[in-house]
């Protein structure tokens, strides 16, 4: 405590800007973790509780994926002597046409059983007992309940008209209950409306069918076995669940933004740690004669070392507090993107209201803040408790790296280099193959040393070229102290490199996303029942496809119904179309399977295609017989190929329109695929079709529309390769600073002698520049070299846990180009404040310090 107070707290009033440097790396480290952990929670929590508070009662739900099932269902599980409520439920997102309230969760339920598993608090009054009439309310179809939160916003009351999209145009509804607040009425934002089942039926397109049954077990049944006697009943194709595993479910689907979620974390805390690292071998540079002192007077190593790990801790709980609390402002605004995200991409009906803070998160990541900066630390520390009082006075020795430390390093680096390529080459499992990636990471940090040194020496001539003094200057503090910038350069490295990774999968995703826009989607026109072609439980009726081939400059029609349906538990898109239409107009070349052939057998019913990505997270393979649930019970047909296909993250499996009618009797579209006859244009067709269904809910999009809205989404989800610039970006300023500091505090009396002979300041501004610069150039070289392999390995976590996907390997040349003015950019505004601490120093100090 008193080496503390003598020694630290000095320290830190005299360079208060500098430690405030030191806080903010773990600061960015510990924001980015708490930030994106918490809006991920924030979406999964807000989906749980609009699960939560719809069930109401409900203890098991009965579903069949989103395609719905017929409505004798309902009669078969009311008829089982296990439950004692089961009431069927439809449930729609609606826009509602009102100016700034977006979408309205409609709920349609069967109002004379629904009371006993939700409960309808109203509004107070008269108009209480009128709702209280279930049949008054089922007698009228245009009747609909909404919150008070809604009511509020909209200044709305009983009886008020609501204008709301439907299938049948824009529909005026009538308010006919006012829900109080609490319970029910939170979910979805408090954007949430009932309405009776068989009137949300009819105006949101579902035919005779329901999207689920909610039950309660009969009085003194468990649980369990009420569910074992529905799915008894009812079958495989059917799930029976407790409310919570539509919560699982929306989790499955977030898996792979989640997991590039904790990646992006695991680097911020690493980039942080060699922030700090550099920060405290700058503590340990300008402290050298303070340090010999102590340990002249006896001071043991044991106290030294503290003296430093106890700065660290300090340093790492400001800088985790602070990074926690900024996680928090950031998290809301990531959480609604996510959430946003989640609804283009994957048609989920999601509203972010309130922030959700796990205690685990801001808990675990000061922890880990606080552990960052201790082991950060750490190597500063020991070389610290090492100082020999003798050469405690002695300009920069320490930054030299000795031949037996590199051959040390280089060894290390080859043994870690092979291990890793061995576990490519014969590992099979996940945990190998992040260990070979864990060992890639570690050889490239082992080696930045010696390749800074090597970049550096070849670099000087460079330098020298530009400004001859002042680049040779810089060249040379480069040369002779390539341990005083490596921290810098592994952290500009590491940030790079995941930019470069990213990158390169968002390229390689582009590239096969434009191949398939070419191929699998060349229709001229896409009819659709929804301007959300992500939104799926729209639907048409089964007769569109030849109303739609009577119209003028109509060449073909293919009607196509998709939607999610769960397979082993996860949910994947099942696409049902006219395959036999399909190859006429469709010709790709399989990555498995013979193009003809598939499409011969799944027309004819006796197959099924599957995409890549199903077959890679799924484990399926060619040939195996894939059994998928159906309302008519399990669907078992071989896979006769496998395609590349992006309908869904989670995998897609195609099988033939017959074979959708028959298992699921059904026989509606929520999309229809048309192509023009030769001559015509699609504006024309267009316009007609409109003018032909004036009035009714439909969407025409051109190829051009539906490309771009695709492209958009895809865009959107790699997103997170703009925040890892904006992280780089960070790095290269604060650890160029750093680096700067310390270079400058070693060279003091360099600088001194060479303004006392007649250097101008100027000069001495270009030398720091051009130092700031060599080491942005050294940083972008080992960058973009190591993103080379990182994209190699994030190619590798995307086929094998992101999203099954094999994409070629492209390395993304235009985003590395444009990598490069920007780092450089940001040394040279990092160097500004250390130039300007170089020249304006006294002299007679400088001259002094050695």
């Amino acid at each position: 405590m008193r080496l503390a107070r003598l020694l630290s707290w000095p320290y830190l009033r005299r360079h208060v800007l500098r430690c405030t440097l030191t806080v903010a790396g773990i600061m960015l480290g510990v924001a980015v973790f708490v930030a994106m952990h918490s809006a991920n929670q924030t979406v999964l929590a807000s989906f749980d509780k609009t699960v939560d508070r719809i069930a109401g009662a409900a203890q098991l739900q009965v579903s069949a994926g989103d395609f719905g099932f017929d409505e004798d269902v309902l009669e078969r599980v009311q008829a089982l002597p296990e439950v004692g409520v089961a009431v069927p439920v439809v449930q729609a997102v609606a826009d509602t046409g009102l100016k700034g309230q977006g979408n309205l969760l409609i709920l349609g339920v069967d109002m004379t059983g629904d009371r006993s598993l939700r409960d309808y608090e109203l509004e107070g009054g008269d108009d209480e007992d009128f709702i209280d009439d279930p049949l008054v309310f089922l007698a009228q179809p245009d009747s609909i309940m909404v919150t008070r939160e809604f009511a509020a916003r909209n200044h709305l009351a009983i009886d008020s008209r609501i204008p709301l999209r439907t299938m049948e145009g824009e529909k005026q509804f009538t308010v006919r209950g006012i829900m109080k607040p609490g319970g029910m009425s939170q979910a979805f934002g408090g954007n949430l409306a009932v309405m009776d089942i068989y009137a949300a039926e009819k105006v949101f397109g579902r035919g005779r069918k329901f999207d689920r049954i909610d039950v309660r077990a009969k009085d003194g049944v468990p649980v369990e076995r009420c569910r074992a006697a529905i799915q008894a009943a009812l079958g495989p194709g059917f799930e029976v669940e407790p409310p919570s595993a539509r919560g699982r479910h929306f989790q499955a689907m977030l898996r792979s933004y989640s997991m590039t979620v904790n990646i992006s974390s695991i680097f911020a805390l690493i980039v942080g740690m060699f922030i700090i690292y550099n920060s405290f071998a700058i503590a340990v540079t300008e402290r050298r004669s303070e340090i010999g002192i102590l340990r002249a007077l006896g001071a043991t190593r044991a106290q030294v070392r503290m003296l430093f790990v106890g700065e660290s801790a300090v340093a790492g709980l400001a800088g985790s507090i602070a990074g926690a609390a900024l996680g928090v402002l950031m998290a809301e605004a990531i959480a609604r993107y996510i959430g946003g995200l989640t609804q283009s991409v994957y048609g989920v009906a999601q509203s972010v209201d309130e922030l959700t803070i796990e205690p685990w998160v801001m808990i675990g990541g000061i922890a880990v803040g606080i552990a960052t900066s201790i082991v950060a630390a750490w190597i500063p520390a020991r070389n610290a408790a090492r100082v020999d009082p003798v050469q405690a006075l002695q300009k920069g020795r320490y930054q030299v790296l000795s031949a037996g430390e590199n051959r040390i390093r280089s060894y290390a680096a080859a043994a870690a280099s092979l291990v890793a390529a061995a576990c490519l080459a014969f590992g099979r499992s996940g945990l190998v193959f992040y260990t070979g990636y864990t060992l890639a990471i570690l050889a490239a940090l082992l080696l930045t040393p010696a390749m800074a040194l090597a970049l550096a020496r070849w670099m000087r001539p460079l330098l020298r070229r530009l400004r001859p003094v002042e680049g040779a200057l810089a060249a040379d503090s480069l040369i002779q102290a390539p341990r005083r910038t490596s921290a810098t350069v592994s952290a500009l490295m590491l940030s790079l490199g995941m930019v470069i990774g990213f990158g390169g999968v968002a390229r390689s995703v582009y590239a096969s996303v434009i191949e398939w826009l070419d191929t699998a989607l060349n229709p001229d026109l896409y009819v659709s029942a929804s301007e959300d072609l992500s939104a799926k439980s729209w639907s048409f009726p089964g007769t569109i496809g030849a109303e739609l081939a009577k119209i003028e400059g109509v060449g073909q029609t293919q009607m196509v119904r998709s939607a999610r349906a769960l397979y082993r538990g996860v949910p994947i898109t099942v696409v049902a179309v006219e395959v036999s239409k399909l190859a006429q107009k469709v010709h790709r070349k399989p990555i498995e399977g013979n193009m003809d052939e598939m499409y011969r057998l799944t027309a004819a019913g006796r197959g099924i295609l599957i995409s890549d990505s199903f077959a890679g997270l799924r484990g399926v393979k060619f040939g195996e017989t894939l059994e998928l649930p159906a309302p008519r019970g399990l669907l078992r047909l071989p896979v006769v190929g496998i395609t590349r296909d992006y309908s869904d993250q989670q995998g897609s499996v195609l099988i033939d329109r017959s074979v959708y009618q028959r298992w699921w009797n059904d026989d509606r579209a929520n999309i229809v695929r048309v192509y023009l006859k030769p001559g015509e244009t699609v504006d024309a067709v267009k316009r007609r079709i409109l003018e032909r269904y004036s009035g009714r809910r439909m969407f025409v999009l051109s190829n051009r529309e539906v490309r771009d809205y695709i492209l958009k989404l895809t865009d959107q989800w790699f997103g997170m390769t703009y925040n890892q610039i904006g992280v780089a970006v960070l790095v290269a300023v604060l650890g160029i600073v750093n680096t700067l500091i310390v270079s400058i505090t070693d060279r003091r009396r360099e600088l001194g002698v060479l303004q006392a002979v007649g250097g101008l300041r100027r000069q001495i501004r270009h030398t720091v520049w051009l130092e700031a610069a060599g080491i942005g150039m050294i940083g972008l070289a080992l960058g973009l070299a190591f993103g080379a392999v990182n994209l190699f390995y994030t190619l590798g976590m995307t086929r094998r846990d992101f999203a099954g996907m094999r994409l070629d390997y492209t390395y993304p040349a235009p985003l590395a180009l444009s990598l490069v003015p920007l780092i450089l950019a940001a040394a040279l505004v990092a160097a500004i404040g250390p130039a300007e601490s170089a020249v304006r120093g006294s002299l007679v100090e400088a001259l002094e310090y050695e």
